[in-house]
């Protein structure tokens, strides 16, 4: 029944509160207190039987004393075998503190009689003593002085230093957010050419020999095909030996017969210095006419991929690395005043970054040395307070000493 009642109902058991603490019987209690008094010192057999007796009496009172502050207070207090073990635990501490304090008391009592005694002889040193504590003080505190001069002195210049270093910190902060500044932008302007320049060698990629070549047998190519050739030559201009340049460095002629002679006479040749044109627009060696005369080809309406594409395949992976490549070329020109710039506020930076290391290695010594004169300064005055404490305290002895011999001449 209740095993079942406890299952449907916790909280029987949970909020259920079982009592195990059982008193123990006087009888075990004076044993007990017994046994662990028998090494201790307690006098007469007398004296020993009225406290083993005590203590069992005093931890039954304070029992029955729990039961009148349950009646009244409505809450347990327990007392447990350890309490009583404990109980007996501070009394052995009592007692040994007890009877230290009264062994120190004695001690304090003899030493202070022998002290009386040498009073008087001692007067006559302490006089003499004290006088060349007072020199003693006298030269400590002059030194300490001259010390803390020195230190004042030196901790305004440290100050103005480090007011300097602050400064040029923040000028190079200002820098360094400059520099940041210029490199992410040219970073980002970078990355946009990135695609294009990729989109261009893809171009390339598509590009097959025999469709080039198909395109060397036509005698008259489709309307505008031509024109992408040439747009080819006019980037080549400079770079392919086989074009052939005037004096400006224009192309000379642009027809689709010079086309085909000059550009499709050595296919793989022409492919190479088409994917050279990148590296050159990089090291800044490709010659900027070249991008100038291109543009009367790619601001025609018709020069895009998707309508050479639809006259012919190979002029179109030409027509769409001619566009990327120039668009490539635009972004990189855009963004070398940048890296000018760049390189300039980062020499800027590397300068007023050793201006700064000079300057804070200059605040790092004065510091340094500032730090060994406060201390110096600190031990001086420790020095000084001491010589000091010590004339006070002769001073004070000496009263004392003699008020005290003074008494006892009279006593």
């Amino acid at each position: 029944g209740f095993r079942n009642r406890a299952r449907r109902f916790p909280a029987l058991v949970n909020c259920t509160v079982i009592d195990m603490f059982q008193p123990w019987p006087k009888d075990a209690l004076f044993s007990v207190g017994k046994k662990f008094l028998s090494t201790v010192d307690l006098g007469t057999d007398k004296e020993r039987d009225v406290i083993e007796r005590f203590l069992p009496f005093s931890f039954e009172t304070v029992n029955k004393a729990t039961i009148e502050y349950k009646k009244k207070e409505r809450r347990s207090v327990y007392t447990t075998p350890k309490s009583y073990l404990e109980l007996i635990k501070l009394y052995k501490i009592l007692l040994e503190d007890s009877r230290s304090d009264a062994s120190a008391a004695i001690s304090r009592l003899d030493n202070g009689l022998t002290k009386l005694r040498e009073t008087s002889d001692g007067v006559a040193k302490l006089e003499h003593d004290l006088k060349g504590m007072l020199e003693d003080a006298a030269t400590k505190k002059e030194k300490a002085e001259q010390i803390a001069e020195t230190v004042s002195k030196e901790k305004a210049i440290a100050e103005v230093e480090t007011a300097n270093a602050q400064i040029e910190k923040e000028q190079v902060a200002k820098i360094a957010e400059e520099v940041g500044k210029k490199k992410r932008d040219t970073e980002n302007d970078l990355a946009k050419a990135e695609p294009a320049v990729e989109a261009a060698m893809s171009a390339l990629d598509t590009l097959d020999v025999k469709d080039l070549s198909s395109c060397k047998g036509m005698v008259k190519p489709p309307p505008n095909l031509d024109e992408v050739f040439a747009a080819t030559m006019c980037l080549l201009a400079g770079i392919m030996p086989s074009v052939i340049i005037q004096k400006n460095g224009k192309v000379k002629d642009t027809s689709w017969d010079a086309a085909k002679k000059q550009l499709m006479g050595n296919i793989k040749e022409y492919m190479m210095h088409l994917k050279d044109i990148k590296a050159k627009v990089d090291d800044g060696t490709i010659n900027p006419k070249n991008f100038v005369e291109i543009r009367q080809y790619i601001e025609q309406d018709y020069f895009n991929v998707e309508t050479i594409k639809s006259k012919n395949q190979a002029a179109a992976g030409l027509c769409g690395f001619v566009l990327n490549i120039v668009t490539y070329y635009d972004i990189v020109t855009t963004v070398e005043p940048k890296r000018k710039a760049l390189a300039e506020a980062n020499q800027q930076l590397a300068e007023a970054n050793e201006k700064l290391k000079s300057v804070m290695e200059n605040v790092a010594t004065l510091e340094e040395k500032l730090s060994q004169l406060t201390k110096e300064l600190e031990g001086a005055n420790a020095s000084k307070k001491e010589a000091m404490d010590a004339v006070a305290g002769g001073e004070r002895t000496l009263n004392l000493a003699q008020r005290l011999t003074t008494a006892l001449s009279s006593e």
